[in-house]
């Protein structure tokens, strides 16, 4: 399944790239709560690419992999479960920023970075919990690791096991 928000009002003002550098097949999902665009997924084999075209209306956004596995029979429509790994963002915030993170609060899985293609903005790496190089703030009380870069300057490439 590919998304690209056709006819989406603001459309594709920004767009995220889920890169699979994983050695077997994820299926990639996201969810935006609270609003009609709702969730999807897509199922990458290694070395796939999942283009998605994101705009304002995108806000506590979760995008999330799922591994050694396709997406048949899953629900795509659905918020992330426990026990993986999250790129969380808001397009657009009112502040006239992006906000974004990586966080393994509800769990890890999979090592994921966050590389905007403004390099002004911060890139964030999880490669691990438990002495790997995971931010103390993406840990259940740790401190706030949320990283702002301004609206509409980026695109963000997420990197699966790289």
């Amino acid at each position: 399944m590919r998304n690209v928000l056709a006819g989406w009002p603001g459309a594709q003002a920004t767009t995220v790239r889920l890169h699979n550098g994983c050695s077997y097949t994820v299926c990639a999902k996201y969810w935006v709560p609270n609003s009609p665009i709702g969730g999807a997924c897509s199922e990458q084999g290694p070395g796939g690419v999942w283009s998605v075209g994101v705009d304002g209306g995108w806000s506590a956004a979760t995008m999330w992999a799922i591994a050694n596995t396709g997406c048949g029979g899953q629900a795509c429509n659905t918020g992330p479960p426990g026990g993986v790994t999250q790129f969380e963002f808001t397009i657009a915030s009112s502040g006239g920023n992006d906000y974004y993170d990586v966080s393994s609060i509800a769990g890890y899985n999979i090592a994921m970075q966050v590389v905007p293609t403004n390099g002004a903005c911060p890139t964030i790496i999880c490669r691990g919990q438990d002495g790997g190089s995971c931010p103390s703030g993406y840990y259940p009380g740790g401190p706030d690791e949320t990283k702002a870069c301004p609206s509409g300057s980026t695109d963000y490439d997420v990197y699966l096991c790289g």
